[in-house]
């Protein structure tokens, strides 16, 4: 039943905001299963990985598959070029790197991403600038278990002049495999990771959490929903901050 509960919110947080999975995945892991800071970071990748993608095949209509699979091939090469700096990396440090991207995402996620007036309005299409951010995505997702998907949703909405649904789908999109792809690394390396049985009660309240959030969403004006994410999201940020630290 632990794992049930766990899914099911680790698939609302994402749902809703489309990033923060392993935010709430990492306390939950460490409070419920009595892991270590850098052993739950690594297991909350399972549960970004799920969480992403059957929350993305419910948006995957808005997705923008060409910056989506860039920033996946580079960020496999930014977890593959990190991968062996892990084990040398503090715990402490880990607790810092999510703690500022923590704080980064809460601030996006409260101030409103504002393009400029006479900026274009059709959506950026920059290689060069999804090569970086995959990179980047694939060093943070490595060194401290984060899906990203908190440091890419505000720059969808901003640099890359997305709407929320396009952005969300390719946030999701592009943290599941992301994720996939550190954890494929850091396994190659010699990561031990144990699939357990339980893993599929994991996976049942992922997929519940996203059903009844769909329910939910149908009956929200938007500005409720958007509300909504924001003290979720503020909520699972206090909730990390006090386990980790």
């Amino acid at each position: 039943m632990i794992y049930l509960f766990c899914g099911i919110i680790i698939g609302v947080v994402m749902g809703l905001t489309g990033a923060g999975g392993s935010l709430v995945a990492i306390p939950l892991f460490m409070h419920f299963l009595h892991m270590v800071l850098k052993e739950a970071s690594a297991y909350s990748l399972i549960a970004v990985v799920i969480a992403s993608l059957m929350n993305f095949l419910a948006l995957r209509k808005a997705t923008q598959y060409k910056t989506a699979f860039v920033i996946i091939a580079a960020s496999a090469v930014g977890s593959s070029l990190t991968a062996p700096f892990k084990e040398a990396l503090p715990s402490l440090t880990v607790a810092i790197l999510l703690a500022l991207v923590s704080l980064y995402a809460l601030y996006g996620i409260w101030v409103p991403v504002k393009v400029g007036i006479n900026g274009p309005k059709e959506p950026l299409d920059n290689s060069a600038l999804s090569i970086v951010l995959g990179l980047l995505l694939g060093t943070l997702t490595t060194f401290t278990g984060l899906g990203g998907g908190v440091v890419m949703l505000p720059l969808f909405l901003g640099l890359y002049r997305y709407s929320r649904p396009q952005a969300l789908a390719t946030s999701l999109l592009a943290v599941g495999f992301s994720s996939v792809a550190s954890l494929l690394v850091q396994m190659i390396r010699g990561t031990h990771f144990e699939i357990k049985s339980e893993l599929m009660f994991l996976l049942l309240g992922i997929l519940a959490s996203v059903y009844l959030l769909k329910q939910f969403a149908k009956h929200l004006p938007a500005p409720v929903m958007n509300r909504v994410r924001q003290l979720v999201f503020t909520g699972v940020v206090i909730l990390a901050f006090g386990k980790i630290f």
